[in-house]
């Protein structure tokens, strides 16, 4: 399902993905020290692309936040990744990538336990460094819940970035459970038409006090 693609080939190929991933590491990094031994070894484990190979236009100016209001984890589980997929296939998105906004390998992501370590590996992960993934969205319910009830937070979890499709945008799932989008402004009103299309709600940043996975009872 996941397919290995090495990170540069999909900044190349993609110029939102080159210019999103540029924009958050520029944010994250601009606090590091590179005079400083210790953040200047942080900058270079963790920051690989810090600047966009060429510049996106129009700009990427565009944010909102899509909520699922599910009544339980399981109902979370179970729906939210096909609500997901009716809404990237009304803007005729295919295929995505998945990767983090930093090099951080994927192999070791903090997965909620083992058993969707194993079923990240059985679905294509690999140890090889520097990379991302493709997939097709008709097998996103397969493979993104795995992303679910991570130990990643205050952080973007994960992103994902078309890799095909008529509005280019990226999805990045935060620790609510929620997803944040950024796109060009553009396309605003078909990604609001999809979103209500799919059964999400669409807000801003304040949707994810009132909407989250974190007040589900925890069971396995």
């Amino acid at each position: 399902m996941f397919t290995p693609v090495a990170r540069p080939e999909i900044f190349h190929s993609s110029v939102f993905a080159d210019n999103l991933v540029a924009i958050f590491q520029e944010s994250y990094a601009s606090g590091i020290d590179p005079s400083v031994r210790s953040e200047a070894a942080m900058l270079k484990k963790y920051y690989d692309h810090l600047k966009p190979f060429r510049q996106i236009d129009p700009p990427i100016d565009g944010h909102c936040v899509l909520a699922y209001d599910a009544g339980s984890k399981d109902d979370y589980i179970a729906t939210f990744p096909l609500v997901m997929q009716k809404f990237l296939n009304t803007l005729n998105i295919r295929k995505l990538y998945l990767l983090n906004f930093n090099k951080t390998n994927l192999y070791s992501f903090p997965f909620e336990n083992f058993r969707k370590l194993n079923q990240f590996k059985l679905l294509g992960g690999s140890k090889k460094e520097n990379l991302g993934y493709r997939f097709k969205v008709s097998e996103l319910h397969r493979g993104f819940p795995l992303f679910f009830f991570s130990g990643v937070y205050d952080v973007p979890v994960v992103f994902l970035i078309t890799a095909t499709g008529e509005v280019p945008l990226s999805l990045r799932l935060c620790d609510d459970g929620n997803l944040h989008l950024n796109f060009q402004e553009i396309y605003r009103h078909r990604i609001e038409e999809a979103a209500a299309h799919a059964g999400f709600l669409m807000g801003d940043l304040e949707i994810c006090s009132r909407y989250g996975v974190n007040h589900y009872h925890q069971t396995r």
